[in-house]
């Protein structure tokens, strides 16, 4: 009874707690990939992993309060990608200002490197413009990078939990039963 007089809100915060560590671990493995290739194959499964959350998440919703609509669902899942890309941000923040402080500066070198090698003029244009900003100290910091991290989880979990939920309204129908005919 407890669980049917839990807001939206306060569901999608705790799906948040949950799916926080699980893009978590996306994050610092997707940025780990660029010292560690191998660790590519991992990061595409818990990629995998986050619809199978969110659906679970939602699925367990809409069980416990069948008569909420595909908005109630929605908006469980924006908030549960919003408390959860918080902590997600957090982690991306601490682990590029404190553990790996040259990521962002790592990037933009083999960014460089690659458009640099390129036979086209405008690869080469590129890559002269992005020396430009790393010579200038141009480059964002860790937390501007933390907040665009977490404006892409709300905005991609907002999309996915709008699919999600309609796909769980639709599959949850049942259609009335048949009346007997008439004798």
């Amino acid at each position: 009874m407890e669980s049917l007089q839990r807001s939206v809100y306060k569901r999608g915060a705790e799906d948040g707690l949950v799916l926080g560590p699980l893009l978590v671990a996306v994050v610092v493995l997707t940025g780990a990939t660029t010292y560690r290739s191998w660790l590519f194959l991992p990061t595409l499964l818990l990629m995998a992993a986050v619809p199978v959350f969110v659906y679970r998440f939602l699925r367990r919703s809409h069980a416990e309060q069948p008569l909420a609509g595909v908005s109630a669902l929605w908006l469980e899942g924006i908030c549960a990608f919003f408390f959860g890309g918080l902590i997600m941000s957090l982690a991306a923040y601490l682990c590029m200002r404190w553990f790996f402080p040259t990521f962002i500066a790592d990037q933009f070198l083999t960014v460089i490197d690659v458009y640099s090698r390129l036979d086209s003029p405008d690869a080469r244009d590129v890559a002269a413009t992005l020396q430009k900003a790393v010579e200038a100290r141009a480059l964002p910091t860790p937390i501007e990078m933390a907040l665009e991290l977490l404006y892409l989880a709300v905005l991609s979990g907002s999309l996915l939990s709008g699919l999600m939920a309609l796909i769980i309204k639709r599959g949850r129908r049942k259609s009335p039963p048949t009346p007997p005919p008439f004798q």
